[in-house]
């Protein structure tokens, strides 16, 4: 008995456990592109807006903090038609917090309500190292921004993004 007990044990140590998984890539950077879609009550398609993000990844934090990103997406509204009488909103500056899986997707989400007023913003789509240096190149995917208003129905956009490294 003793002796399967020691086969066991040095077995054990020897296989060891495995090593948690590693982000495919840092996300770390500032990126630019552009979103599109279609308002929620489907009176405006939404060709391409000015789109913005600075996130940050600290691969140094143990897993599963390794995975965690976070940022500031920006998100403008000039390409949008209103009525001569609406004035244009200026661009939003959103705070997100996601995950990035080992595949390269990448979920960016905020959300938070005041008296009244609620805002959610969801980004979820494929991040790609396309140039194989170990950061994130291009995230592209889908997203839906939503605008709930006391005594409104809930409006917003849905659609797709892309943005890809901002270059200096």
């Amino acid at each position: 008995m003793r002796y399967l007990v020691l086969v066991v044990a040095v077995t054990l140590g020897t296989l060891g456990c495995p090593e948690p998984p590693v982000p495919p890539f840092d996300a770390t950077g500032q990126y630019i592109g552009t979103w599109r879609g279609t308002t929620t009550d489907q009176a405006q398609t939404v060709a391409a807006c000015l789109l913005t993000m600075v996130l940050e990844q600290d691969l140094t934090k143990p897993y599963p903090g390794s995975h965690g990103v976070q940022g500031t997406v920006t998100v403008d509204y000039s390409c949008l038609e209103l009525p001569s009488w609406v004035e244009k909103p200026p661009p939003s500056e959103v705070e997100v917090g996601g995950i990035l899986a080992d595949d390269g997707n990448l979920v960016l989400a905020t959300g938070g309500c005041g008296p009244g007023l609620c805002i959610v913003l969801l980004l979820a789509g494929q991040g790609v190292d396309s140039n194989g240096d170990g950061r994130l190149d291009t995230y592209t995917g889908d997203w839906a921004y939503t605008i709930l208003l006391a005594g409104v129905q809930p409006f917003g956009v849905t659609g797709g993004f892309e943005v890809s490294v901002a270059v200096d």
